[in-house]
Order: structure tokens, then sequence, then C-alpha cells
């Protein structure tokens, strides 16, 4: 009987142990449950058309507020993470906003009551040379829905710090416009982006508030600064302007930018922006293979430099060009007819030597796209008109065979480019 004992008792404990593991796991699984609640502003009142999350787990349910700011979600209980966001513009609270990241716990037919946080009011005067600018787009300058300061929305958890953006106010007959901001020790820059006609062109503009790191626990107004009109010409080496090239001034301080105008065909620009320091960039974009290639200037450049916006006009000299010269040809050396030019990446502007544009100021900053003026002809001849270059970014040159295909090499970065140079370039056969 003993020996009996020894034999079976492995057995019972084994048997013990299944159902004891059974009844904790049993134990431990969270419920089905439906969660309630309402959302209201700091002030009281019910918010609509709020999405809210809850994730237990690995799920996520979602649920939207009704008129009344009520909602109802089936989910379960246990350790759950939840969020509030809103894209509505919604009376007393910014125009988009979030909540996210609020840790509780998820019980049986748990009610949650979230509380917004307050909200204060930032009113926005743009005006231009002191005259109201109507009409004026006034947002963050760039959309990045800026965290707000923490706040406790649901009772008996962790402050979490709200993220916001202002999109679409425009302003009134007198240049006025309120924003509705949670309280925020770190707003983000604002922009008034609007349009002005000189001289018969339209060019848009971004007065920036130059408002950051400034502490919105009360209401704050902004006034736009006044701008000044910057003119000026932008010409190449040998004196001829250039029509359709871009002209783009921020001032130093960030407070007002002039959004590309287009020269003129004298070169001639005119624009405006905050008098003093301003960071400016010329560019040139002329990359169609039917429209005819830019006299003197690479068909895409961008010349950047530091100057002074005052009454003065600018007189901006670009750089003198040189020739890259492409022999494209076969395996077998004959010609390639009707090959190009390209960068090696769309977006790619490699760096040029650097010369000064506008006599006084800093030498300018010079980047420019390998692009050639044309395809090559029945010798196989093909050029790319370019800034001098100390060591060329890379660029492909290439010939479509159709259907799809391509005949292509890709000269790597480094290429010297000081004066007018000639390269042979072997394009593998055809496929």
């Amino acid at each position: 009987m003993t020996a009996l004992l020894r034999r079976r008792l492995p057995v019972t404990v084994l048997v013990a142990a299944g159902l004891l593991t059974t009844g904790l796991v049993g134990t431990a699984a969270a419920a089905q449950t439906t969660v309630t609640g309402t959302v209201k502003t700091a002030l009281g009142a019910t918010v609509s058309g709020v999405q809210v999350s809850v994730k237990v787990g690995t799920t996520t349910k979602l649920a939207t507020t009704d008129a009344t700011g009520k909602f109802s979600v089936a989910t379960q209980t246990g350790t759950a993470t939840l969020g509030l966001s809103s894209t509505t513009a919604t009376a007393g609270l910014p125009q988009t906003w979030s909540v996210k990241g609020v840790s509780t716990s998820i019980t049986s037919n748990a009610v949650l009551s979230f509380t917004l946080p307050a909200v204060s009011t930032v009113a926005i005067q743009v005006a231009q040379n002191g005259t109201p600018i109507v009409g004026a787009s006034v947002s963050q300058c760039t959309p990045s829905t800026s965290q707000a300061d923490a706040a406790v929305v649901l009772a008996g958890t962790a402050a979490v710090a709200p993220t916001q953006d202002f999109t679409g106010s425009v302003t009134s007959a007198t240049g006025g416009v309120t924003l509705n901001s949670f309280k925020d020790a770190t707003l983000g820059r604002l922009c008034a982006r609007f349009s002005a006609t000189t001289l018969g062109a339209v060019t848009t503009y971004a007065a920036r508030s130059g408002m950051i790191d400034a502490t919105l626990n009360t209401g704050k107004t902004i006034f736009v600064p006044k701008v000044a009109e910057q003119a000026g010409t932008v010409k190449d080496s040998t004196g001829g302007g250039h029509a359709g090239l871009k002209v783009a001034i921020r001032s130093a301080s960030g407070q007002a930018d002039s959004l590309s105008p287009l020269t003129t065909a004298a070169g001639g620009f005119t624009t405006q922006v905050a008098a003093g320091g301003v960071f400016a960039r010329i560019s040139g974009l002329s990359l169609s293979s039917t429209v005819a290639p830019p006299l003197n200037i690479p068909r895409a450049f961008k010349a950047t430099f530091d100057a002074t916006a005052s009454t003065t006009a600018w007189a901006v000299k670009l750089p003198a060009t040189v020739n890259l010269n492409v022999v494209v040809q076969n395996p077998d050396g004959s010609p390639v007819q009707g090959a190009v030019i390209r960068p090696a990446v769309g977006s790619s502007y490699g760096a040029a030597n650097s010369a000064t544009l506008l006599t006084g100021a800093a030498a300018a900053t010079l980047t420019q796209q390998v692009y050639g003026d044309g395809k090559s002809t029945a010798a196989g001849l093909v050029s790319a008109r370019l800034f001098p270059d100390s060591s060329l970014a890379a660029f492909r040159v290439l010939k479509n065979v159709g259907g799809g295909k391509i005949r292509e090499v890709v000269i790597p970065v480094g290429t010297v480019l000081t004066a007018a140079k000639q390269i042979t370039v072997t394009l593998p056969a055809a496929v």
C-alpha cells in the first residue's frame, strides 16, 4: 500500500496544480464592460464631436461625444490608456487639439468625467505699414500641434500635456482675429498669410508674430511689425536680366517674410519685408526640356545670402557660369543622339563655389542641380551650364529607349568644374 501511494502521489499533485493554474487564469481575465462619460470645458460646458479613445491591452475602441458631450464605448476592464481629440471648431476651445496618454484603470461600468484645461484668448492684429489687413489667414507658422501646459483632465490621474494648433482663422475688416488657446508657456510662432498687389504683381507674404516662449496664462495682443519696401534687380555676369526668378526674403527677427515675387524681364523685383537684417534667397527652376535654356545661368539653382533691407535697391549680380560638355557614346564608340543630363536625385541641390552677389554683403551660398540644356546632338554632345564647382554633385546621363527602359550612367560626386570641361560617357549597350 505504501508503494502504491508513492506511485500515485505525483499524479495527484499534477492534477491539483493544473486546477490551481486554471483558476488563476480565469480570475485575471479581462471582462467586457461599457464605459460611459462626458467631456466638458474648464467652465463646465459640454463639448460635442470629441473623439474618445480607450486602449486596453492591444485593443483600442473609439467613441464620439454627442450633442450633450456624452459618450459610450464597449471595451474591457483593466489598465487603460485614454485619449481625446477634436478637429472641429468649438466655441471657447482651440480649433484643433488633442489630449493623449491619460493612464487609468477601467472597472466594470466605469464612468469617466473629463475636464479640459482652461483656455486663454489671444488677440491678433495684422497690419502692413499701419494699415489693417483684411482676410489674412492666421495660423501657426508650422502646423505642429505644439504642446501646451500640462493639466489634469481626469480626476485621480497624472497631468498630461495637450497639443493644439490654430488654423483657418481670418482677420476681420479691422485686421483683427481672436484665437483660443490652452494655457501655453511655449506657444509656437503665429503667421498671418496674405496677398498684396505691387506694380500690378500679386505677392504673398507671411507676417510672423515673433512670439515664442511667451507665457499665455492671460490674454495677449500680438502686433505684426511694419514692413518696408525692398526693390532690386537680379542680373547675370554679363549684366542681362532674367524673368521668372524667385526672390524670397525673411527678416532676421523672423517677423515678416516675402514669398517668392518673380523677377521681370529686366530682372527687377519689388517686395516688402521688415527693415534691417534679412536672409535672402534667389532661385531659378526651368527643368522642362521643351523650354529654351536660360542664358548665362544654370537651369536650376539657389543663391542664399545675408543682407540689409532698406530703401536702397539691391543690385544682385550672379557669378559667371561655365559649361560642362558631355560626349555620349555607345560601347563601340559611336555617338548617342538624344541623350540628356539629369540630377542623380530629383530634389538634390549640390553645393557650388561661393561668390559675393551683393556689394557689401558676405559671399552667398550657391547650390545647383546638374541639368542639361537640351539633348545630345548627332555627334553625341550635350551641355550643362553651371556655376563653377570644385566638387560637382552626382548626375545622370541617360537615353530613353522606349517601353519604360533607359540606358544610363551615374557620374559620382567629385567632378571638378572650375572652367569649361568636356568628359566622355559611355552608355551600356541596349538590352
